[in-house]
This record gives C-alpha cells, sequence and structure tokens, in this order.
C-alpha cells in the first residue's frame, strides 16, 4: 500500500511538471493590438447644398487609417481609428448666352474636403478561431459599430477657366469650386477578418459604412453650402500586431 501511495504520488508530481512546463510554452494571451490600414473608399455625392453645388458623380479615391485595439475578452474588442481620405464630385454647369450664342456646358469640380481627417470609437463583437491545441487565437472575424468626429481641412477657394472657344474665347467660367473646412460626426458600421500568420503578427482585410454631417465655415451665397451629409464606403487591407 506504502509503494503505491508513492507511486501515485510521484506519477502526480510527473504530471504537474509536464503541465507546468506545456503553459509555459503558450504564448501569452494578447489583450492589445495596434495596425495600419490602406486601401480604396468611394463617398456619395453630399446632399444638404444647393443642388448645383453637389455635383452628379465622384471617384474612388485612397482612405488609409492607423489603430489600437483593446480585447475586453475573447468576445469584445474596441477600437481607435483614426483616418484620413478625400471627398470630391463633378458636375456640369450650363453656361450663359453671349453675343446671342448659347455657350457649350463645362465640367466643374466641388472639392468638399482635400482631407477629411476622421478619429472613431469602434465597438466589436469577435468570433475567434483557435490553434489546433488551442495555444492561440488564429483568426478573428469581428463586426459591429462606430461613433466619431470628422474634421475637413479645405482652402474654400474659387477656380476660373477660359472659355477659348467661339463666340466668345475670352468668356471666364467657374471650373472649380473648394467647400470651406468644417466639423462634424461620424456613424457607421464595419465587418473585418484578421489571420495571424504568427501569433503576434496578422493580415486584416475590412468593410464599412459611414455616414457623417458636416458644418462648414461656409458665408457665401447666404450660407446655403454650410452644412452637408454624405456616405463613404472604405475597403480597406492592413496589417495587426498583438501585444
Amino acid at each position: 500500500m506504502k509503494a503505491l501511495f508513492l507511486s501515485i504520488v510521484a506519477l502526480l508530481g510527473c504530471a504537474g511538471t509536464v503541465s507546468a512546463q506545456y503553459n509555459y510554452a503558450l504564448p501569452p494571451m494578447y489583450s492589445w493590438e495596434v495596425g495600419i490600414n490602406g486601401g480604396l473608399s468611394v463617398a456619395t455625392r453630399p446632399t444638404g447644398p444647393a443642388e448645383v453645388y453637389q455635383g452628379s458623380r465622384t471617384d474612388i479615391v485612397h482612405d488609409f487609417s492607423a489603430r489600437i485595439g483593446y480585447y475586453f475578452s475573447e468576445h469584445w474588442m474596441m477600437a481607435l481609428d483614426i483616418g484620413d481620405r478625400r471627398w470630391e464630385s463633378f458636375g456640369t454647369w450650363t453656361l450663359p448666352t453671349t453675343f446671342g450664342q448659347s455657350l457649350q456646358p463645362r465640367n466643374i469640380s466641388f472639392l468638399i474636403a482635400d482631407h477629411a481627417l476622421s478619429s472613431s470609437i469602434q465597438m466589436n463583437y469577435v468570433i475567434p478561431f483557435y490553434t489546433r491545441y488551442r495555444t492561440y487565437t488564429k483568426a478573428n472575424l469581428y463586426f459591429g459599430v462606430l461613433v466619431g468626429m470628422v474634421n475637413t481641412f479645405n482652402d474654400g477657394s474659387i477656380g476660373y477657366s477660359r472659355y477659348n472657344a467661339a463666340p466668345d474665347s475670352s468668356f471666364m467660367y467657374t471650373s472649380s469650386y473648394n467647400y470651406q473646412h468644417g466639423i462634424g460626426y461620424s456613424l457607421g458600421l464595419q465587418a473585418g477578418f484578421t489571420y495571424y500568420v504568427v501569433p503576434r503578427l496578422g493580415l486584416n482585410i475590412e468593410l464599412g459604412t459611414r455616414y457623417v454631417d458636416i458644418g462648414t465655415h461656409e458665408q457665401r451665397y447666404a450660407h446655403q453650402n454650410a452644412r452637408y451629409h454624405l456616405l463613404y464606403f472604405p475597403q480597406t487591407v492592413g496589417i495587426r500586431w498583438r501585444f
């Protein structure tokens, strides 16, 4: 009996030693994550200003951001995201009649924001995928909501071009209109997926939709362009580093 008891104690001691060594070899639990994102986004034309200053089409532009996130648990993560992009729309203006003849319409650009700098907080629900032996999280699928602030930077200038055609080649028309700088808020949704190549380093892809409401310092034309709303849709890839 004594021999059996000593054998059991020895066996438990060995198991404890193996278990301690195994746990020691596991990667630590990572609560923080930093990353950068780069990609493309497209914005709708602004609504709110007079229709003639909204434009009728927009372009795809670059979208960049930096992010830091904190995991409260394996299923909940909050992140601070700071990003930048350019908003511009394009339209066609009908020119007046001169010398009894109608001038041909000309294109005009509306620079809504040379830089639209966003600062926002995300709250995401996370679905983790583990390695075979659950040694660390191999991937995270997440989706959530966003709220934040947007500052727009612009010089508020108006550009003119020469008509350079009959019947009045010297006629000057407005070819570009820049909104004034402003500030507002943003609301949004996003979904993303991060795959960790190694325990600390991951690759990320994210899709989002954002609504912004901006008030500008516009004083021209009875303040009719002093407030606008638009949607934009960032699609980015990025890298993540956990610690």
